[in-house]
């Protein structure tokens, strides 16, 4: 059975391709392919290039009881200003939408041009001014007349599954803990998915669960979100950083940890919460102040910018940690998923490891909303009877797109007079990993590329991490950031318990661990101002030609370790085409590019 799990409209829309009968995926967040970041657009993009994701029985949605008359004439109006804007990247199409004429222009094209859009406009005005509101049943059967028109001929069936228990099932099945059959949890938390926030589910195996809990985001008047949510509130304290909500996040995380929080405040925030059973509330009429705009950013200039933020975040931990003690407490299970945008905050699940009694830890590497598609295709092969055991054997997210050297050197061809290529073939590795010794940055691109957010060494860009410039080299010159965020590294695992306090076998990058002491002066752009790194810890069997690269480092430079950050410019998506690395390389000033066994640099580096 072929099966297409989407997230389809919203933010960060994706696919998830099952075929199980020949156990393949194929897993790809749409933002790869428009190179729009956490894109808006529906998955049309991703189809059309990839004809064969068309070839489905079924195509399933990761929103069940959504509200979805807010979001689907998005599907129509952001297809259509990619079509006619063909931005490059989300700061181009930023900038274009700000000029008045642009969207002035952009209207009378939709309008006259477009009789989808023109229909869309008339009902909108129809619904809102006349019927106050299309029903909900409305605008599902107008998404699911979208879904269907992307399919061209093909006729599919047309599903849609609850949000949190994507995300709760994708965590759980490509967990080490599924087929254990060994009680597990999944915690899930974000902004909001089908009216809630957070939900804990318990798995006896795949076929066997349920839900335990449920927090609901409840509606607060005159809010500028939807409801209330523990993801709004950090969004919130990022926004008010003038950073960008759903985007810049991992800036408010790295900025904390300059500083402790503000106990008054601190205080204040915490009261915002308590637990009922073991569902997560929110005092609305707190929430309601504590994410006011005005006051946040009062708050901000009254405590300082690294204080601000370290309050959020010691109140994101501090909530989790007692959520999870709690948890515990009433279940007796003691290993756990995380999955939702919230788990991308590695901070927060490090103090979840050092404080609660879970050291079984597992977080879904698609651990945001790009990973409800993998849940939503799950689910439905579960429904028909389809056998999904075999998941967990893909530990390692390497479920995109490939591309063979043939593919690789046509277009190395077609940038002969701004690039010098050199075939190492198999070499590679090693080639790479005397440049890194050297002190020069370099860029990997080769096999399948990562799902999820984490570059795990085959879209990534690494450097030696006993360079203690090298972070800044990197933030300022290629990757054109602030300055204060860290890198994460990958460590051989042989390496892990040499060099930290405490730590178990993670290979994701989606939790920090606190590197000993002795090791800070020796690999100091591995760790981040309070000593903690983000590592991923390395197999042979992970991904062999990567796990030859770190060696080949260790025995020049004395520690299995590299920096490792995604191979992509500042504002643009990471790399998906070859075409894609070559951009970003000439763009920014990598030292070298490694591209399926070819070297490639600059012309002008060699004249």
């Amino acid at each position: 059975m072929r099966i297409l799990g989407t997230k389809f409209y919203g933010h960060d829309n994706s696919v998830f391709y099952l075929d199980t009968e020949k156990r393949e995926i194929f897993a790809l967040s749409n933002e790869r392919v428009t190179r729009i970041k956490h894109d808006r657009a529906s998955v049309k993009a991703t189809l059309d290039q990839y004809p064969f994701l068309k070839d489905v029985t079924w195509v399933v949605s990761g929103y069940e009881k959504q509200d979805n008359r807010r979001y689907y004439s998005d599907l129509y109006l952001y297809d259509f200003i990619y079509s006619e804007l063909k931005p490059k990247y989300i700061k181009e199409l930023a900038t274009l939408l700000k000029e008045k004429k642009t969207r002035i222009t952009l209207f009378k094209k939709l309008f006259f041009k477009s009789s989808v859009y023109r229909k869309w406009f008339f009902e909108e005005f129809w619904y809102k001014k006349i019927k106050k509101g299309m029903s909900f049943e409305l605008a599902r059967n107008k998404i699911d007349q979208y879904y269907q028109s992307l399919f061209d001929t093909n006729p599919v069936n047309i599903d849609h599954k609850d949000h949190h228990l994507c995300h709760a099932i994708s965590s759980y099945a490509f967990s080490p803990f599924s087929g254990l059959d060994k009680p597990t949890l999944s915690f899930t938390i974000d902004g909001v998915g089908d009216f809630a926030f957070s939900a804990l589910y318990k798995f006896n195996n795949l076929n066997d669960y349920e839900c335990l809990a449920i927090s609901e985001s409840e509606y607060v008047e005159n809010s500028r979100h939807d409801g209330t949510s523990i993801g709004f509130v950090y969004s919130d304290f990022t926004r008010a950083m003038d950073l960008i909500p759903d985007s810049d996040e991992g800036k408010v995380e790295a900025l904390a940890a300059y500083a402790k929080a503000d106990d008054a405040f601190l205080n204040m925030m915490m009261g915002m919460v308590s637990f009922s059973d073991l569902s997560i509330k929110l005092d609305k009429d707190l929430y309601h102040k504590l994410t006011n705009d005005s006051f946040l950013r009062e708050k901000r200039t009254e405590l300082g910018d690294e204080v601000f933020c370290a309050t959020v975040q010691t109140w994101l931990e501090n909530v989790v940690v007692d959520y999870l003690n709690l948890v515990h407490e009433k279940t007796g299970i003691d290993q756990v998923c995380f999955s939702g945008g919230v788990a991308a905050n590695i901070i927060m699940s490090l103090n979840v490891y050092e404080r609660t009694p879970f050291k079984n830890i597992y977080v879904f590497p698609a651990m945001g909303d790009d990973g409800v598609a993998a849940g939503a295709g799950i689910l439905k092969a579960m429904d028909i009877g389809e056998d999904v055991s075999w998941l967990n054997q893909h530990y390692m997210p390497y479920l995109g797109d490939s591309f063979s050297r043939d593919q690789v050197q046509f277009e190395l061809e077609n940038w002969q007079e701004k690039i010098v290529v050199k075939d190492l073939n198999d070499s590679w590795p090693e080639e790479a990993a005397k440049s890194i010794a050297n002190g020069k940055v370099v860029s990997l691109f080769h096999g399948r590329e990562e799902y999820g957010p984490r570059a795990l060494g085959n879209r990534s860009i690494v450097a030696n991490p006993r360079d203690p410039d090298v972070t800044k080299r990197i933030n300022s010159t290629v990757k054109r950031r602030p300055l204060y965020q860290p890198f994460c590294p990958s460590f051989l695992e042989d390496e892990r318990e040499r060099l930290f306090e405490s730590s178990f076998k993670h290979k994701h990058m989606a939790i920090a661990f606190r590197m000993k002491k002795e090791f800070w002066e020796d690999l100091p752009s591995a760790i981040h101002v309070d000593g903690t790194a983000r590592p991923q810890f390395v197999e042979y069997e992970d991904n062999p030609n990567y796990y030859r690269l770190i060696s080949a480092v260790k025995e020049q430079t004395g520690y299995g370790a590299v920096i490792n950050t995604s191979f992509n410019l500042h504002g643009r998506t990471m790399v998906h085409t070859p075409r894609d690395a070559i951009t970003d390389f000439i763009d920014c000033n990598i030292d070298e590019l490694y591209i399926e066994g070819f070297k490639v640099t600059r012309v002008e580096c060699n004249e």
